[in-house]
């Protein structure tokens, strides 16, 4: 498989978001000084559950569950992960023209609502395991790395459900779409440097001691994680 990389690539996490074009009634722009900074009230899942039905079920599935394999599930993300992707999309710190024209009219608001409704769905379903033998090497490097290769447990940080932690911003990885997957992955493996930023730094470092085949046993995983 031919893998570009991305020079400088500013993914700020572990999963992206993607979804189609909409327009909301109050677009919002980033604020002044830190444009990853929100200010909004107090999360309303209800509100986020209609614009997440209006605008991001088309990509991303009712109810955040995607069902296609490039595309990642939102369903059951923690929410201080949709809270920085969304603005970081939406100053254009992020790639994807898509992404950048969507969250470009959101206001905090939205972003809030839609990070509320998002991270209380259930986790969506796992995808098929095409290979067993591979899903379990992958499930082992996943909870207890390999000491011998400087392979670190992805379970220290992501949590041995795979669900990442809220407080300090790590993505949940649970059942995460293989295809987008093996994307993120490769890209945070070989993009040399990611100038300082600490989480795709510390993914970068986490993964640089996988073979392919390390890598593609970890994906086989996550994505079945949850029956």
């Amino acid at each position: 498989m031919n893998r570009s990389v991305r020079r400088s690539l500013p993914l700020f996490l572990f999963v992206s978001v993607t979804a189609a074009p909409f327009v909301l009634a109050q677009a919002g722009t980033p604020p002044a000084g830190n444009p990853l900074a929100l200010k909004a009230g107090p999360p309303n899942a209800a509100r986020g559950a209609k614009l997440a039905a209006a605008s991001c079920q088309g990509c991303h599935g009712p109810g955040g569950r995607s069902t296609q394999s490039g595309v990642p599930g939102l369903a059951g993300q923690v929410p201080s992960y949709l809270k920085l992707q969304l603005p970081a999309f939406r100053a254009k710190l992020r790639p994807s023209p898509v992404m950048q024209q969507v969250a470009g009219k959101l206001s905090d608001q939205d972003i809030v609502d839609l990070s509320a409704y998002y991270s209380a769905q259930k986790v969506g379903a796992a995808w098929p395991v095409t290979n067993a033998a591979l899903r379990a090497k992958g499930e082992k490097l996943f909870n207890s790395g390999d000491a011998a290769r400087n392979i670190i447990a992805c379970a220290v940080c992501h949590g041995g459900n795979g669900r990442g932690l809220d407080a300090h911003g790590i993505a949940s990885v649970t059942n995460l779409a293989p295809k987008y997957a093996g994307t993120v992955l490769y890209e945070f493996r070989d993009t040399p440097s990611f100038g300082g930023l600490t989480h795709p730094e510390a993914m970068r470092i986490a993964l640089k001691p996988m073979t392919n085949a390390d890598m593609n046993a970890v994906i086989a995983y996550i994505s079945s994680m949850q029956k």
